[in-house]
């Protein structure tokens, strides 16, 4: 009986190792912006920011960056996101053990597809 107790601890003890969780990861991720000129209205997620600027964001939604200043061109931009590492390990976790499944329910899961954003308007 205790062989089977101590197999049965050896085997969750493993599937735990196998996966990440990302519930327990940082539910924002630190994203730098500059504009070259650094007076340019810069606009990200919606709220102007002075350039350049460091910024925690939210790893589980697109990045909406706009930049303007009169006589150069707009420049607009989407940084989407996607499974990270720590994603697919609870993906795969799940096939083994259901609990990870949870992790993938949250932010930590997924990573910005881009943390250094550099923007240089040109003259019109």
């Amino acid at each position: 009986m205790v062989k089977k107790i101590c197999l049965f601890v050896a085997v969750i003890s493993f599937a735990v190792a196998l996966t990440g969780c990302s519930a327990f990861r940082s539910h924002s991720q630190t994203v730098n912006v500059s504009c070259i000129p650094e007076d340019a209205v810069v606009m990200v997620n919606g709220t102007r920011v002075a350039t350049p600027a460091r910024m925690r964001v939210k790893r589980d939604s697109n990045l909406y960056i706009q930049a303007e200043k009169e006589g150069f061109t707009t420049y607009r931009r989407t940084v989407g996101h996607h499974l990270n590492a720590t994603g697919v390990l609870d993906m795969i976790g799940t096939c083994l053990w259901i609990v990870p499944c949870a992790g993938l329910c949250t932010s930590g899961a997924y990573s910005l597809d881009e943390t250094d954003i550099a923007i240089t308007l040109f003259k019109k």
